[in-house]
């Protein structure tokens, strides 16, 4: 499939500097310094807390709002579909902790990938009319995002992709409330980076609302 799996993680978190350069790409919009970071009370937090089942979390973040909104328009401009490894959230501040993971990546227009895993082990769901696919532990979308300026014509062929590896759910194979929560945390980050990036039309806005679709 298109991005990496689970990977081993770090323990606390790890907020890299801010990197000040004057480049082409596009600027992302003011946010925090991560899009990963959940404000104590905040709908993301509740979000994450659902996800992974667990009141406390620790937030491990490998690149800003800025690197990954100017890590993106690179890849976009060459086309590549490289998935950027982003943000981790983990219920216990060790490598052994089931969390969950997000990545952003650039995919060509198509059906989502999933590689060896039956179609019938994957739920389609409809989210705020944006399409997900979800199995237990992983979910995933691919979704327009128009860009303007030298970006414009490449964001046209390529879709905006956003996978979230959840192994809290490991033990969980027919929950499908606990899809439904992954799926929420997916989409909330999904659109942070939408607006970060830019995108035209605010294709992933307002709260998730998680509707499952019929079988393919």
């Amino acid at each position: 499939m298109r991005m990496a799996m689970r990977k081993q993680f770090t323990g606390l978190l790890v907020l890299a500097a801010l990197v000040t350069s004057c480049t082409s790409e596009p600027e992302p919009k003011p946010a925090a310094r991560s899009l990963c970071s959940m404000e104590k009370g905040s709908k993301g937090e509740k979000a994450v807390q659902q996800a992974i089942r667990s009141d406390r979390f620790y937030t491990t973040i490998h690149r800003t709002t800025e690197e990954l909104v100017q890590s993106l328009g690179v890849h976009l401009r060459q086309m590549k579909d490289e998935s950027l490894y982003t943000c981790v959230y983990d219920p216990r501040p060790d490598r052994n902790s089931k969390g969950a993971d997000v990545e952003f990546a650039w995919a060509l227009p198509g059906e989502l990938e999933w590689g060896k895993v039956a179609r019938e082990k994957i739920a389609r769901y409809d989210v705020n009319g944006v399409h997900v696919e979800s199995t237990y532990w992983l979910a995933q979308l691919s979704v327009a995002c128009r860009l303007p300026g030298d970006l414009a014509e490449a964001s046209q062929r390529m879709l905006f992709h956003v996978e979230l590896a959840n192994l809290s759910n490991s033990e969980r194979r027919n929950d499908t409330e606990a899809r439904k929560r992954q799926i929420e945390l997916l989409y909330i980050l999904a659109g942070r980076a939408a607006d970060a990036l830019g995108c035209e039309g605010d294709p992933l806005k307002g709260d998730p609302v998680v509707k499952p679709l019929p079988a393919a």
